[in-house]
């Protein structure tokens, strides 16, 4: 008989990448934080890393959902101890941080994301891209494994 050869335990990989894609609907936020959320978990990294990046990752798709009209994407992509999470919509105005205060309802996703975030940028995507006239807004974290 022969033998049988072990299952190699899980080793996280340096550099993975995770591609969602979303309808504009109210949802949209709650399932890109599961998803980020249990993405992040699964590959070992820290309760906290993944708290934070579940949080920046909805006010960003919450922002998406509410300015565009067309689908969303969230991209999640690892490398050189660096979490860095994008979000695409087809609205073509590249959002600026509002200033905080504490009488307004709204307005503090960026804010978070300026104060919570190690980088974050937008740009828009040029003609030469699949789709021209979209935006995507992103973030980076330094990435702490357990």
């Amino acid at each position: 008989m022969p033998e049988a050869t072990p299952t190699p335990a899980l080793i996280p990989t340096p550099t993975w990448e995770c591609h969602l894609h979303l309808t504009n609907n109210p949802r949209a936020p709650r399932i890109a934080r599961r998803t980020i959320r249990t993405a992040l978990l699964d590959y070992n990294y820290s309760l906290e890393l993944a708290d934070t990046a579940e949080l920046l990752t909805s006010e960003l798709v919450s922002n998406a959902v509410k300015h565009s009209d067309g689908p969303v994407a969230v991209r999640l992509r690892t490398s050189a101890g660096v979490v860095r999470i994008g979000v695409m919509d087809d609205h073509p105005e590249l959002p600026a941080p509002l200033p905080c205060t504490p009488d307004e309802d709204f307005g503090r996703g960026l804010y978070l994301v300026d104060v919570l975030a190690d980088s974050w940028g937008r740009y828009p995507l040029t003609d030469r891209s699949r789709t021209p006239g979209w935006k995507v807004v992103w973030f980076e974290l330094a990435a702490d494994r357990e």
